[in-house]
Parts: structure tokens; C-alpha cells; sequence
């Protein structure tokens, strides 16, 4: 079973403008409401391909029950624990060049009564834990660090999709699966991004196979993706689309990625998969994910080269 924890869900509203005027009066158009956050989004993902995952995290409020309506009308199994104050709302507007403005909330405060309720849930779970996306006030920057730590003790396999701090502590516990972009890892390593060749990230990738863990995938946007194994390193450049939003990319690519360890696939597969998923969520306007007939159309496009 796939597990997906949200620290800090969030109602995505999304919308679009012909120009993003700043300080001036903006309309928005095509303004969408979905149940958002990196995990709810890898539930989402997994559920349009047929596989059922379990969301986890916390929801507070009205907004935490408009996503679990949303989620129950998805058919997405789900056991959050419930916190004061209001889930937050985040808005990202898109222009008519596609470029991508986000206004986010901080979301609700998190006790430790809270945070000791969401780990006792996930100590009997089994299979597979996705670790995504930041967290919100009052949580410790070493949660996926001590979550991963106490995973892997249960025999659980973990996927880690972070930045900064809740990167730097998750990677000491070794998870399984990361995907770092290319500015996380120059960030991670203290390196400028515009040197970071394939090479130099193939390199970079090695250091954390070397500590245990077991595929490194770095996503480059336009310039496609990199999977780093120990033996291995391959390229997949990305596909020609029509583009509608790079919003809940990375999060298909995870999904794809908690898909292939679930139904333990090869490399080759999880690339085709990885590579189609994130492209068909390219093609979807705010947060929905691509359908399984689109993904599997996306995937005759895939191709990779050994680097």
C-alpha cells in the first residue's frame, strides 16, 4: 500500500490572466478550486492510473472538510488528523505567456499533540511512504528525517520530495527514492545552478546512492529528466506537449515513482511511466492529473539515452 503524508494540505485555486499587472486590477478567468498539497496531488495521480493510495497529514477547518469531500468524491481513502484553525488556500495565476505567479498561506499552527497523533497513525502502516512538499508552522525541520528513521525500521520504503532544511535533515535517514530538481541539488551542495551540467548532477546523485540511497531523479524542466542509480545514469528528454501548466509536475513524477516501486518495476519502465505521468500533468489546467488513456498515449513518446 502507498501512504501519502501532506503536512500542509492546501484548496488550490487556480486562474489565469492575459498580463499579470502588479499593483494594478487583475481578472481572473478560468478560476478552479481543487484539493491541493504534494501528497493529495500523488494520491490524485495514482487514483487517475488505478492505483489506490491512503492520504495522510492534517486538515483544520472548512477547508480541510472541502478536501476531504473532494478527496471521498475521488474515491481517495483517507485518515488525516484534524488540527485547529483553517487549511490555507493558495492561489497561482498563470499568464498568458505561462508563467506562473503563487500566492501561498503559511497554514494552521501544528502542536506536538498533533504531530505525536499523525506519527502514531503511520507506525502500522506498510508498503510505501511519500514524503512531499513543505510543512506548516510549529513542525520540526527534521519530521521527514524522524519519519523516514521510524519507516524503515517498520520495513516501509520511502519516496522524499523536499527543499531545504526538511531536505538536508530527510536525506541523513537514507530514503529510498529523492527528486531533487536541478536548483535543489545546487542548493543542497552550494553550487551555482548554471553549472550544473549532467555530468556534475550525475556526480552529485552518486554521493547519496553511495549513503544508501537507491535512485536519484533530478528534473531539469524543459531540458527533461535524469535517473542516477548506482550502475546507471540515463537522460529523458521531455516531450512535446500542449502545455497547459507545469503546476503538480513533480508530484506526478512521484506518483509514478511510488507506482513503480510498488509494483517493483525496472528502470526503463520507470522512466517511461515517470516521464509520461509529469507530461500529461503539463496538460491539464490547475492540479488535475493527466487520465490513464492520456498517460498511456504519452508513453509510446518516451525515449532515454544511457549517459
Amino acid at each position: 500500500m502507498i501512504t501519502t503524508v501532506t503536512f500542509n494540505p492546501a484548496i488550490d485555486k487556480t486562474a489565469q490572466v492575459p498580463q499579470l499587472i502588479a499593483g494594478g486590477l487583475n481578472r481572473l478567468e478560468n478560476v478552479r478550486q481543487d484539493a491541493g498539497g504534494k501528497g493529495i496531488n500523488v494520491s490524485k495521480t495514482l487514483k487517475a492510473i488505478g492505483q489506490d493510495s491512503i492520504a495522510t497529514g492534517f486538515l483544520a477547518g472548512s477547508a480541510g472538510k472541502f478536501i476531504e469531500d473532494r478527496l471521498d468524491d475521488l474515491g481517495i481513502d483517507h485518515v488525516f488528523v484534524q488540527i485547529e484553525g483553517s487549511t490555507r488556500t493558495n492561489l497561482k495565476v498563470l499568464d498568458a505567456q505561462m508563467n506562473l505567479t503563487e500566492l501561498n498561506e503559511a497554514g494552521p499552527m501544528c502542536t506536538k499533540d498533533d504531530l505525536d497523533k499523525l506519527i502514531d497513525q503511520l507506525s502500522d502502516r506498510e508498503g510505501i511512504l511519500v514524503l512531499c512538499g513543505n510543512t506548516g508552522p510549529g513542525v520540526p525541520k527534521d519530521i521527514y528525517r524522524t519519519l523516514t528513521e521510524k519507516a524503515h525500521a517498520s520495513g516501509l520504503q520511502v519516496i522524499l520530495d523536499a527543499d531545504g532544511g526538511l531536505f538536508k535533515e530527510g536525506i541523513q535517514a537514507h530514503p529510498d527514492i529523492i527528486k531533487p530538481n536541478r536548483f535543489e541539488l545546487a542548493q543542497y551542495f552550494g553550487k551555482r545552478e548554471e553549472d550544473m551540467d549532467a555530468q556534475t548532477m550525475i556526480e552529485l546523485a552518486r554521493t547519496f546512492i553511495n549513503e544508501g540511497v537507491r535512485l536519484v531523479v533530478i528534473s531539469m524542466g524543459i531540458e527533461g529528466s535524469l535517473f542516477v542509480t548506482r550502475d546507471r545514469a540515463l537522460q529523458a528528454p521531455a516531450l512535446k506537449i500542449p502545455f497547459q501548466s507545469a503546476v503538480g509536475a513533480g508530484d506526478a513524477m512521484v506518483a509514478a515513482l511510488a507506482y513503480s516501486l510498488e509494483h517493483e518495476m525496472n528502470l526503463e519502465d520507470t522512466i517511461t511511466l515517470a516521464v509520461a505521468m509529469s507530461a500529461g500533468a503539463c496538460m491539464t489546467e490547475g492540479t488535475q492529473p493527466a487520465d490513464a488513456a492520456t498517460v498511456e498515449t504519452l508513453k509510446q513518446e518516451v525515449t532515454w539515452k544511457e549517459i
